[in-house]
């Protein structure tokens, strides 16, 4: 009886990680010359840095993405808003005194429902990337995703103007950090 399993990317940690990836391709052939230092991990870069106690470290960086994603909600704003909702400067991840719960404007429509939902699937992404700063806005926005309305939309919108200017974020794995 065979198994097979399509994964595209493994990301093995260890102290010795080919012994580790050696015994996974004996079981699952990996193709040849597949191995090697990763370089993009689910969408984020990944990097070798040196810490200033010089440890070698991984970094991981979710800029790329970022970049890609609010490139993405400008066109999709730009070709389908009528109402100029998309801010071009934002100093925080949410407009001042913005609350969610408390928003009465109408109701998506269908499309624009659909759409909320995909893109706060984005910013839930790169939250696990690393966008640990607009965790809390994401998450309250998210609890709207079955009846999304217009002030969500923009404020999902206000969350891409803020990441904008700051994609260039990374996160750095410590391997000395005691866990």
């Amino acid at each position: 009886e065979y198994v097979l399993i399509y994964v595209n990317d493994i990301l093995c940690i260890s102290d010795n990680p080919q012994k580790s990836l050696e015994r996974i391709n004996k079981y699952f052939p990996m193709k040849p010359n597949s191995i090697g230092k990763p370089d993009i991990y689910l969408g984020a870069k990944l990097s070798g840095v040196r810490l200033p106690n010089q440890v070698e470290a991984w970094a991981m960086s979710p800029s790329k993405y970022i970049q890609e994603a609010c490139k993405n909600a400008k066109q999709w704003h730009k070709e389908n808003q009528s109402q100029p909702i998309y801010p071009s400067k934002c100093s925080a991840p949410f407009s001042s005194k913005y609350r969610p719960e408390c928003d009465v404007t109408p109701e998506l429509e269908v499309e624009e429902a659909s759409y909320f939902q995909s893109i706060i699937g984005l910013l839930r992404w790169a939250v696990e990337l690393g966008r640990i700063d607009i965790t809390a806005k994401v998450s309250m926005l998210s609890s709207h995703l079955a009846m999304p309305c217009d002030g969500h939309l923009a404020e999902a919108f206000h969350i891409f103007a803020y990441l904008e200017p700051r994609h260039a974020s990374r996160l750095v794995f410590d391997p000395t950090y005691p866990y």
